[in-house]
């Protein structure tokens, strides 16, 4: 931002970008003009044991094996039944050829966001095996001090086609709104 010579602006984060997100208004809450936060880490974490069971044991046996059906389970509990071919793909490919970061973001503690008072959106699913909206809303309303607007949809972490279009009608709202 200072390369560029811009003071403020708004941010967007999914998921993992809005674990980053939220760091930066630990740190430097004065770069922040306005927070949209979607499926978001660094706030709450769901189910380990659900998240053991759906996702990395299957993950394991996709990795040894290279079948379909478990990588499909994974998709399924990721995007709650929703995904694109050419996404689930991608994932597969992910899986196999990269290696994954092991540590979530860190989570936020309210005394970190003391400073920060930036308008904020969060967006979260009911069925987020990562996230989900029950334990998000629950934390966010505890440790965000400018929570401006909590949005639910009955999604997965990879949220469906029909899911974006509204998400994205609620970040031009909010946007317009606040930025």
């Amino acid at each position: 931002m200072n390369h560029f010579h811009i003071d403020r602006c708004a941010f967007i984060g999914p998921s993992y970008g809005a674990g980053i997100i939220l760091r930066l208004a630990a740190f430097l809450p004065s770069k922040i003009d306005c927070s949209i936060l979607v499926a978001p880490a660094g706030i709450s974490l769901g189910s380990k044991m659900r998240m053991i069971k759906n996702i990395l044991l299957p993950l394991i046996l996709f990795n040894m094996t290279s079948l379909e059906k478990h990588l499909q389970k994974i998709t399924n509990i990721m995007s709650d039944d929703s995904m694109k071919e050419i996404d689930k793909r991608i994932i597969g490919d992910i899986f196999k050829y990269t290696k994954l970061e092991q540590e979530m973001p860190k989570l936020t503690e309210k005394k970190e966001l003391a400073n920060y008072n930036s308008p904020t959106l969060i967006i979260a699913g009911e069925k987020d095996v990562f996230f989900p909206e029950s334990k998000v809303k629950k934390a966010a309303e505890e440790i965000l001090p400018n929570l401006t607007e909590f949005k639910t949809y009955d999604m997965g972490h990879f949220p469906s086609e029909g899911h974006l279009i509204k998400i994205n009608k609620d970040i031009i709202g909010f946007l317009n709104a606040h930025y």
